[in-house]
C-alpha cells in the first residue's frame, strides 16, 4: 500500500476535489498520506481528503494483489448504502457492463471515483462466477 502511495504521490496524482489548481495543498496532502501510511494510521474521520487518499491506496493495493491471481477476471463495485439512490454516477457505474456483467470492471481497468462515492469497495470476481 505504501509503495502504491509513494508512486501515486510522486506522479502528482493527489488532488483536492473541486480544486484542480491546489498544487501546494495537494503536495501537502500527499506528504500527510505517506506519513499516515508509514505510521499505520488508517482512520482519519476529521480529514476527509486524507481518508479518501488512504482508502484509494488501500483499494489500489488490494486490486493489484487480487489481480495477480489468474482466476480473478474483474472486480464488482460495492457501493455504500443509499449512494446509488442519490448519485447518477453511482447508478451508472453499478449498471455499466464491459462484458463481465453489470457493475463488474475488468482487472486491467482504472476506475477513478468521485468524492461522492467515498466508501465504495470492489470485490474480486472469479472466472467461474461470470455468467455467459
Amino acid at each position: 500500500m505504501l509503495a502504491f502511495a509513494r508512486a501515486f504521490v510522486g506522479a502528482g496524482g493527489v488532488q483536492i476535489p473541486g480544486r484542480p489548481d491546489a498544487g501546494d495543498e495537494a503536495r501537502a496532502l500527499g506528504e500527510r498520506l505517506i506519513r499516515a501510511l508509514r505510521a499505520g494510521a488508517m482512520r482519519h474521520p476529521d480529514d476527509r481528503d486524507l481518508q479518501r487518499e488512504v482508502d484509494r491506496a488501500r483499494r489500489e493495493a488490494r486490486w493489484a494483489l487480487a489481480g495477480a491471481d489468474d482466476k480473478v477476471v474483474g472486480f464488482f463495485i460495492v457501493l455504500p448504502p443509499g449512494v446509488e439512490d442519490e448519485s447518477a454516477t453511482a447508478e451508472a457505474l453499478s449498471h455499466a457492463s464491459q462484458g463481465l456483467g453489470p457493475g463488474v470492471f475488468a482487472k486491467g481497468d482504472i476506475v477513478v471515483l468521485q468524492p461522492e462515492l467515498d466508501g465504495t469497495r470492489f470485490q474480486p470476481v472469479l472466472e467461474d462466477e461470470i455468467e455467459c
